[in-house]
């Protein structure tokens, strides 16, 4: 990915960098909602032709019930809403803003966000220690992730269900922060095609405010460039403090995304 083309504005470059981030976000959503799956929720998907659909109609939550890809094919969105509908969910899209419609209001604007491993520079802490979870520790990483995020219960009890099935493929890398021997800090990577994302950072509230966030999306761009990951990507909300975070971080914004509706597309 020629990463400076980005940088400068190449449109040709930005359509590609944007197309990688968006296979990666599906490739890392997709595993997630199978550990979900792994983990007893009923969530229905459909996976096809770049598009990844899912429907959880139980859960009183929209984590599950989303259709990724159409920021690549909004001719598609359709294919969305009778899904959607078939599942008897309002579930949402996610679209580039230029083909959002024109007075509905997204629920979520997002930067997407994408860099070469190797540029991220390292970004120590005073004090932290960063170390890679093995199967003994996934319950406790899992706790610092729901103590730091402070989810409803029903979504810290998915969350729960899914710590066992994320240790033990070489696609996922997650992550503990000690502070002066406390657990503080959590967070992870997925690995796909040459690209890791980075997601479900989180640091605990008596730690905050001193660079750990930082530190760990260097650690994580280290640890998956050394396992032959190119690039890292991840997307936070707009104008948020983890936006901050990223492109402090050395990683440049290569476009939005904003997250609608079923029902006001419909």
């Amino acid at each position: 990915m020629p990463y400076d083309a980005v940088v400068s504005g190449s449109r040709d470059a930005t359509r590609d960098a944007l197309a990688r981030f968006g296979a990666t976000h599906r490739a890392a959503v997709r595993a997630e909602w199978a550990a979900a799956r792994a983990g007893g929720l009923d969530i229905r998907v459909v996976d096809r032709g770049g598009l990844l659909l899912g429907a959880a109609p139980t859960f009183p939550s929209t984590m599950f019930n989303r259709g990724l890809g159409f920021t690549e094919q909004p001719g598609r969105i359709d294919e969305a809403l009778a899904f959607f509908a078939d599942q008897g969910v309002d579930g949402e899209i996610v679209l580039d803003p230029a083909d959002a419609p024109s007075g509905v209001e997204p629920r979520l604007r997002l930067e997407a966000y994408l860099c070469a491993a190797d540029r991220i520079d390292p970004a120590p802490v005073d004090g932290l220690a960063l170390r890679v979870v093995d199967h003994d520790e996934v319950e406790v990483w899992m706790e610092v992730i729901v103590e730091g995020y402070a989810p409803i219960p029903e979504v810290a009890a998915v969350w729960r269900s899914e710590a066992p099935s994320l240790v033990g493929s070489a696609e996922r890398i997650l992550l503990i922060g000690e502070l002066d021997g406390q657990i503080v800090a959590a967070s992870q990577s997925y690995l796909a095609d040459g690209v890791a994302w980075l997601s479900w950072a989180t640091v605990l509230p008596s730690a905050r405010g001193r660079g750990i966030q930082r530190s760990m999306i260097a650690e994580r761009a280290r640890l998956t460039a050394e396992r032959g990951c190119r690039d890292v990507a991840a997307w936070a909300f707009a104008g948020a403090h983890s936006s901050a975070n990223l492109a402090g971080a050395g990683m440049p914004q290569i476009g939005e995304r904003v997250v609608i509706r079923a029902s006001d597309l419909g």
